[in-house]
């Protein structure tokens, strides 16, 4: 990324990207603190550079000498790698049962998956590569583009296994005007084999043709937390 602002950084899909990575980021910083006891000294201080990195960001952006994030982690040494992360964004805006399609987008000078995992577009599953115990997570913002009548919305994630990892539920209200609407679920999940994966589906009921899932600001991530002498790997 660059260090300096320019042009393209005040186009709106720079502004979406910054915005996603503000998710990704501000999801992890609370995810890790609500995980540093299981997570050990090595993530509590990987937390502490991001909220460092956060502020340095924000205090660049008024000032006007800087646009783009540095990756935060590269500064926390072998403590907590990249490789032990993944934030994939949400690629389609209507809301309906099926399976749900993500991707990945830029991050620094890479991706934002690391690489104890690898995603497939065609099968829209992500691989686990190594066993272990991950902090998983899911963030869905929605938008309502006209007279919207209540509904739910359901996001769930299925191992290899076809087993429910974690379920999301969001009870959309009835709304006649553009309002967003958003909600964060987690849960602390256990592969205790290699190879394992993801796929999410989602499910419907009502009618909620004119509410939308805001693609830049909605996804899913996961980060290892104990596994494999993750945390201090040299």
């Amino acid at each position: 990324m660059s260090a300096s602002a320019d042009v393209e950084s005040q186009s709106p899909a720079a502004r979406s990207r910054s915005r996603c990575l503000d998710t990704f980021l501000t999801v992890s910083v609370i995810a890790l603190f609500l995980m540093f006891m299981v997570a050990g000294s090595g993530a509590l201080y990987f937390a502490k550079h991001i909220k460092d990195e956060i502020d340095a960001r924000t205090t660049r952006r008024s000032d006007g000498s800087a646009n783009a994030l540095v990756a935060p982690f590269a500064k926390t040494g072998n403590a907590y790698k990249m490789e032990n992360f993944v934030y994939l964004r949400a690629t389609e805006s209507e809301l309906k049962t099926g399976v749900m399609a993500w991707e990945t987008f830029a991050y620094g000078k890479g991706q934002t998956i690391g690489s104890r995992y690898s995603y497939e577009e065609k099968q829209n599953v992500l691989n686990i590569k190594e066993g272990g115990t991950y902090f998983l997570y899911v963030q869905l913002n929605f938008s309502c583009t006209g007279r919207c009548p209540s509904g739910q919305f359901t996001v769930s994630f299925y191992n290899k296994h076809n087993s429910e990892e974690l379920s999301c539920t969001v009870s959309l209200p009835v709304w006649s005007e553009e309002a967003p609407h958003s909600q964060t679920c987690w849960r602390v999940v256990t592969f205790p084999e290699n190879e394992n994966r993801l796929m999410a589906k989602s499910q419907t009921e009502g009618t909620l043709d004119n509410w939308k899932l805001e693609m830049n600001d909605s996804g899913f991530g996961m980060f290892l937390v104990d596994g494999f002498g993750a945390l201090h790997r040299t």
